[in-house]
Order: C-alpha cells, then structure tokens, then sequence
C-alpha cells in the first residue's frame, strides 16, 4: 500500500490509500472506490473491497472525498457536484500512473457520484453501486431521518468520517442532480447491489437505478440487508459479487 495525494479542482488536497495488485509498479486495471456521506476511505466496507480487489489482481484508490477523513474541506460544503469533481480528480491521477482499464465501486451517495461522473466519462469500464443513491432530492428531503441513523451509528461505535451538517448548498445541488438520467447515458456494465432492508437508501432507487441503465445491467437484491451492510455474510456475499463483475469486464 501507499498513502497519495493529489488535488480537486479547487486546490484541495486529497489524501487517498493506493493498494497494488501483482503487476506493481505499474497499474493494470485500476478501481476507484467511493465512499458514501458519512463514510471516509478507513471505513470497514472501504478496506475490506480494497483488500479482496488488490488481492484479486487490481490495483485500488480508496480516497476520501473532500469534505472528511484527511482531505482538507468542510463537511458543511459538501455537494453531489464537488464529490463528481473529486472523483474526476481522483482517475485522472491514476491514470497520470499509467492506471489501465479504470472501474469505479461507489457505496451509498458514492454510488451516484460514481454514476454522474461515468455519464460524463465514457472511458469507465465497469462500475458497481453498493446501496447507490438513485434519487438524491429524496435523501435531501429525509435529511431529519438520515440524521437519526447518523445518532444510531456513532451509539453502536461505527467509524464516521465527517462530523457536522451538509449546508444549504448541499440541498440544492441534490435536487438539481439527475443520477436516473445519468444511469441511461452510462455504457459501461452496470451491478447495482443492495439490502431489501435498506434504512437510508429505498430500495426502490436501486431498482430505478438498473432500470435506467444504459448499458449491460444487473441487479441483485439481498434479502433483509440493511444499509451499511453490516451483516458479515451479506458484506461477503456483495464482496465476492463486485470480485467477479470487475473480473468479468475490467479487462485491458
């Protein structure tokens, strides 16, 4: 592994934990992973993809997005549109290092951000969304629901990589983002995974998220799965899913 830094579009520096697969130094087949809202690269979900993907034969950028973790930033100016700007940062460094085939794994609101930016970038060879965000403005309106789940998450000790609220500005962008309309302009495989128990996310947008898909689709829904897949069994299940589906496509 090696920690790396590199900047957005704004200046900021963004601190990121780059696993090799066997072909180090250079990079064939890259996955980029991205974090949801809360969440930061040292999450259990983020390591644990990184891990299996790097031993699986990929090269994996884990990173945090700019508003958490070691990125500089503040959570109160965190946007949908900011994190797609991150993660435009994020491949163009590892393609600056020769990355390959680059495929993207976003979890929960990195999973839209992952989806608007591959709209943009027909480049991207696979991508699968673990709990994906389909329908942003709905999030921002249950922001009172979301914010109790946050409570729930830090009394049972799970790791949180922000601190604070979103501002206004995070308001309006979701409601002016289009992540179903996005979907339909992305070619690339598309595995949208999620819990039939998701709390945060409906599971209904994961739903609307492969029905909209641009390109070759797959959906699979895991029974009584809640959002942060916290099930070991339901983790691994969607773990050795995102293995194959890179495997399958992510080829040079």
């Amino acid at each position: 592994m090696e920690t790396v830094v590199f900047r957005n579009s704004l200046g900021q520096k963004l601190f990121g934990t780059l696993h090799y697969g066997p072909s180090r130094p250079a990079l064939a087949g890259t996955i980029v992973l991205c974090h949801g809202m809360m969440s930061c690269r040292e999450g259990t979900k983020q390591k644990a993809f990184a891990r299996l993907l790097s031993e699986s034969g990929f090269s994996v950028l884990r990173f945090d997005f700019s508003f958490c973790g070691e990125s500089e930033g503040r959570f109160e100016e965190i946007t949908f549109a900011q994190e797609v700007d991150d993660l435009r940062a994020a491949v163009a460094w590892v393609r600056d290092r020769g990355a390959g085939p680059v495929g993207l794994l976003g979890s929960s609101m990195g999973g839209a951000v992952a989806l608007l930016y591959a709209s943009r970038e027909p480049s991207i060879k696979a991508i699968v969304t673990l709990a994906g965000v389909g329908t942003p403005a709905h999030i921002a309106d249950g922001m009172e629901g979301l914010k109790q789940k946050i409570r729930e998450w830090k009394d049972q000790g799970y790791l949180l990589g922000a601190e604070g609220e979103p501002g206004e500005k995070f308001f309006e962008d979701a409601r002016s983002q289009d992540v179903l309309g996005a979907a339909r302009l992305v070619s690339a495989p598309l595995l949208v995974l999620h819990g039939s128990a998701d709390e945060v996310v409906p599971v209904e947008d994961a739903r609307a998220i492969h029905e909209n898909a641009g390109g070759p689709a797959e959906l699979r829904i895991l029974p009584g799965v809640d959002h942060r897949f916290t099930d070991p069994e339901a983790l691994e299940e969607a773990l050795h899913a995102a293995r194959e589906w890179f495997q399958r496509y992510l080829t040079s």
